[in-house]
C-alpha cells in the first residue's frame, strides 16, 4: 500500500515536472459476508430504452364510444370546466365581462377592447302587467336602440322576442320559455328558428349555485346534442364589486344574425328570475319571521 508520505513526494515530483501521477488502485473490500463484497446486478442502473422498447400509453388504447341517442347527457360543472367540459380557448367564440349597470340592470362588454358593435345593455324592469321585465339593448347605455325583450311574469308563461320593442313592437315574433325541473329551477327549455328554417330547443342548465350570490352558473345547450356546449355564463360570487361575471358564447355562423341577441335575450331573462326568487326569498313574511 502506498504510504502518505510517499504520496506526497509522488505529487510534488510531478507538481515539478508537470507530469500525471497514476496511483494504484485500491484494494478490494473483504467483508464478513461475501455477498456485500460486490454490487448486485440487479441494482445496476437499466440502460436507457430504446423507442422500440418504450411502453405505449395504456389510454391510447381505450376506445372512446362515440355519443348517441341512448347515451346519457352530459353533467356541466363550472369546476369541471377547467378540464375541459366547457368552451375551450381553441375553440371559435366570443367572451363578454357583464358589469353592474346600476342597481338592477347589466352591461356586457366585449373581452377584446377593439370590437366597438357587440356592446349590449340589459335594462331590467319591475313585475308591472302587459311591461317587459327585460329589455336588450343596443350599445352601453340605456339609450341605446331596442334589440329584444321578454315577458317574465309573477304568474303566467314568459315569453322572449327579438325586434325593436319600443318601435314596432306588433311586428315582434314570441317565443315562450319555461321552466321542465321537476323541483327546482335547473332548467329552461325556450325554442327558435335558426337561418336554415330549423326550429330548435334548446336548454339553458344551471350547473352551480355560487356561495352569497342570487344567481348560478348557466350553460346552454341544443336538446340531443348535449355534449356541446353553446354559451356558459360564470358568475364572480362572493368576489363581485362591479363584475357580475363572464360569459363565452360559441361562433355559430349557420343559426343566423339574431342567434346572439336570443341567446343573451334568454340569459338575462333567467338570471333576472333567479334574482326576483331571492328577493322573494328574503323580503317574504315567511322570512322575517323566521319560519
Amino acid at each position: 500500500m502506498v504510504e502518505l508520505r510517499d504520496r506526497i513526494a509522488a505529487i510534488q515530483a510531478a507538481l515539478a515536472e508537470e507530469q500525471d501521477v497514476k496511483f494504484a488502485d485500491p484494494l478490494a473490500r473483504h467483508s464478513l459476508d461475501h455477498r456485500f463484497d460486490h454490487t448486485a446486478p440487479e441494482v445496476d442502473a437499466a440502460p436507457a430504452p430504446t423507442p422500440a422498447g418504450e411502453r405505449t400509453n395504456p389510454f391510447e388504447s381505450i376506445q372512446i364510444p362515440a355519443p348517441n341517442a341512448d347515451s346519457k347527457p352530459q353533467f356541466y360543472d363550472s369546476i369541471a370546466q377547467k378540464f375541459g367540459l366547457g368552451i375551450l380557448d381553441e375553440d371559435e367564440f366570443t367572451e363578454y365581462v357583464v358589469y353592474d349597470a346600476s342597481l338592477t340592470n347589466l352591461r356586457v362588454c366585449p373581452l377584446d377592447m377593439a370590437d366597438h358593435g357587440h356592446y349590449y345593455y340589459v335594462d331590467y324592469r319591475f313585475s308591472l302587467p302587459h311591461v317587459p321585465g327585460v329589455v336588450l339593448r343596443e350599445g352601453s347605455e340605456r339609450t341605446g336602440k331596442s334589440l329584444g325583450a321578454a315577458h317574465i311574469p309573477i304568474q303566467g308563461e314568459n315569453r322572449l322576442g327579438v325586434g325593436d320593442y319600443d318601435r314596432t313592437p306588433h311586428e315582434m315574433v314570441w317565443e315562450k320559455m319555461g321552466n321542465t325541473g321537476f323541483w327546482t329551477h335547473m332548467r329552461y327549455e325556450f325554442e327558435h328558428e335558426t337561418a336554415d328554417g330549423k326550429r330548435r330547443v334548446f336548454h339553458w342548465i344551471r350547473t352551480r349555485n355560487n356561495i352569497m350570490d342570487d344567481q348560478g352558473d348557466l350553460v346552454l345547450v341544443e336538446q340531443g346534442k348535449e355534449q356541446l356546449v353553446l354559451c356558459e355564463y360564470l358568475g364572480k360570487g362572493l368576489l363581485k364589486w362591479k363584475k357580475r361575471g363572464r360569459l363565452r358564447l360559441r361562433t355559430m355562423e349557420g343559426f343566423g344574425q339574431s342567434w346572439e341577441i336570443i341567446v343573451l335575450l334568454s340569459w338575462a331573462s333567467v338570471v333576472e328570475m333567479s334574482r326576483r326568487r331571492a328577493r322573494y326569498r328574503r323580503y317574504s313574511p315567511t322570512h322575517l319571521i323566521g319560519i
